[in-house]
């Protein structure tokens, strides 16, 4: 299993659901994932300690392609990588 599937879509989902706003980051979402799903976040900065942040983008951005219900509003070199909820 890839590391990114730890995080699936239905968490990430409710992630981007509790967000207020149309527009947030993937530092907020790591925030709220560190918050409010700390099982996760602790699993994921366990396996991959160096680069767990971009993991967990890498996560969102598949969330994004697989469900169409946000879109990458910032250029893909842009860390960290702003959203739109549609």
């Amino acid at each position: 299993m890839a590391q990114h599937n730890v995080l699936d879509n239905n968490t990430i989902r409710q992630i981007v659901n509790s967000i207020n706003g149309k527009h947030f980051t993937t530092i907020t979402v790591v925030n709220i994932l560190n918050s409010n799903f700390r099982g996760i976040y602790d699993e994921m900065k366990r396996n991959s300690p160096r680069n767990f942040q971009a993991v967990i983008g890498k996560a969102v951005k598949r969330y994004s392609i697989e469900t169409n219900e946000i879109k990458q509003i910032s250029p893909s070199d842009e860390s960290p990588a702003r959203w739109e909820k549609l």
